[in-house]
């Protein structure tokens, strides 16, 4: 499920975002190098999967509100003018302000 606002987003943005997407829903093994921007751990918590934390989310919240409710991220990939955390449930994308732009479930 991608929940996306509805407001007109610049094509560049869209394009990136289903890049992103796309990129973390395929296997590890098929998957080109991370960008050097990315940083990996492996910390994955039960609340990641459960399917209400992530109904819980809503655009602009903060990143420590994201954190309490969803746990640590899997991965953290920073750009210029988005920050994306992924989770073995999903990803989450922030603004260049630090709020929630857009999450995707897995």
């Amino acid at each position: 499920m991608i929940h996306l606002s509805s407001r007109k987003l610049p094509a560049a943005f869209l394009f990136t975002t289903v890049a992103l997407i796309a990129w973390a829903a395929t296997p590890a093994a098929a998957q080109p190098s991370a960008p050097p921007a990315v940083q990996v751990t492996d910390t994955a918590t039960p609340a990641q999967n459960n399917k209400a934390s992530w109904r819980s989310l809503h655009r602009k919240m903060s990143k420590d509100d994201v954190r309490k409710l969803l746990g640590e991220p899997t991965r953290v990939s920073v750009s210029r003018f988005y920050e994306a955390w992924d989770y073995p449930g999903g990803t989450v994308i922030f603004d260049g302000k630090g709020r929630l732009d857009a999450w995707s479930e897995l």
